[in-house]
């Protein structure tokens, strides 16, 4: 199934350039002094399309290795937050000076000659909670909530604060990330980690494609110690993609593991709605509300189509149901008053079907569809009155 919705989620993306194109208006770009590093750090921000039009603190996705990987990432995002599948974020693109520094932790001295600058993860994990993540908060309606994805020297970076620092993050999403660093260290690093905590409250997404030999069994001994030992309110997910190489996975990764992460966000199937009912529409806007503070309606498309299917199926309570949903949430369509009508028609209330007849109409004086049936079920009630006056005179 998974791979299903993935497929439909990759066409889309292929298909849909327009709705993936970026608004330029909402990318800033800026500099922070690291007073960990002592050097000037740039900073790429993109806002989501709707901040100025609301009040929102809004949930940061933190990019790294923006150098390269800032202007697909975005394109990606915009094209997943704009169509539904992950809430709007602030995209936060953090570029290397040194990569190899920034993004490794301590290791052996073997290393030196090749990586004379390696080490220096924990430094730089100072940076962002000392100056970026202090400067995003001061220039943005940024939220308490962040995410972090990295692909390679930053994935194992990203593993790396996941066990660390679990505090620092919520969502961790590591993209074929160098596990081998260090003798395989992180992977024992993890192991222990997961052993000593019987509660870790955060989301872990990691994916490797058909990588070297040591690369790939330090990826499995990683998600064997995860099937393992973590806990149950621990929410992770791997993803093998065999038809990848280590350098071809992001994208793929990326959209894959924002779909994943952010399931529970996306709309309910049609036809789960009209199977298990308005409890499922109910449900998920209380979820949505609950994890992501966002008051998020159905969109008045996808009731329609459960109401039709209802209607036309006859199951007139559910259909009720669903229609007083959608009225408490779109009072100004006036369809959903006219179905309304409808069904009261098709059970032979028509006192009820001119009441909801007349409130379509009004609401849609150019229907004249609306204003025609309108019209014919009060002359259709003038009739019954007549017939029934003419009975009692009889």
């Amino acid at each position: 199934m998974m791979r299903i919705l993935f497929s439909t989620l990759f066409a889309l993306l292929i298909c849909s350039n327009t709705s993936a194109e970026v608004n330029l208006k909402n990318l800033h770009s800026s500099r922070v002094y690291s007073t960990v590093l002592k050097e000037y750090r740039d900073v790429k921000v993109l806002l989501p399309n709707e901040y100025n039009d609301t009040y929102y603190k809004y949930p940061t996705i933190y990019l790294l290795d923006a150098e390269t990987n800032f202007d697909m990432g975005i394109e990606v995002l915009s094209f997943l937050m704009d169509n539904h599948f992950i809430p709007p974020h602030i995209v936060v693109g953090l570029p290397n000076t040194d990569r190899f520094r920034d993004m490794t932790p301590v290791d052996s001295i073997m290393n030196k000659n090749i990586f004379r600058t390696r080490g220096g993860a924990d430094n730089f994990i100072k940076t962002l909670e000392l100056d970026v993540f202090p400067f995003i908060a001061d220039n943005f309606r940024a939220s308490t909530q962040r995410l972090v994805m990295g692909h390679s020297y930053s994935g194992l970076f990203v593993v790396y604060a996941f066990s660390t620092r679990p505090d620092l993050f919520d969502k961790y999403l590591a993209f074929s990330p160098i596990l081998w660093w260090n003798n395989k260290a992180i992977v024992n690093d993890i192991d222990q980690f997961l052993s000593n905590n019987s509660s870790i409250r955060k989301q872990l997404f990691v994916s490797f494609a058909e990588e070297a030999t040591e690369m790939l069994k330090s990826c499995k001994s990683l998600i064997l110690s995860l099937e393992t030992k973590a806990p149950s309110d621990l929410k992770w997910n791997y993803a093998w993609m065999p038809d990848e190489s280590h350098y071809t996975l992001y994208r793929k990764s990326l959209m894959q593991g924002m779909e994943t992460i952010f399931a529970e966000y996306k709309y309910p199937d049609v036809q789960v709605l009209v199977e298990k009912g308005v409890e499922v529409a109910e449900t998920y806007q209380r979820k949505v509300l609950l994890s992501y503070g966002r008051n998020e309606k159905l969109p008045y498309s996808l009731l329609e189509n459960v109401c039709i299917q209802l209607k036309d199926a006859e199951r007139y309570d559910d259909a009720m149901a669903f229609l007083k949903y959608s009225i408490s949430n779109y009072p100004e369509r006036a369809e959903s008053f006219y179905y309304v009508g409808e069904i009261y028609e098709k059970v032979n209330q028509p006192k009820e079907a001119v009441k909801f007849y007349e409130i379509a109409h009004n609401k849609d004086k150019g229907r004249w569809d609306y204003e025609n049936k309108f019209i014919a079920m009060q002359k259709l009630l003038v009739e019954l009155e007549n017939k029934t006056q003419n009975n009692i005179d009889l």
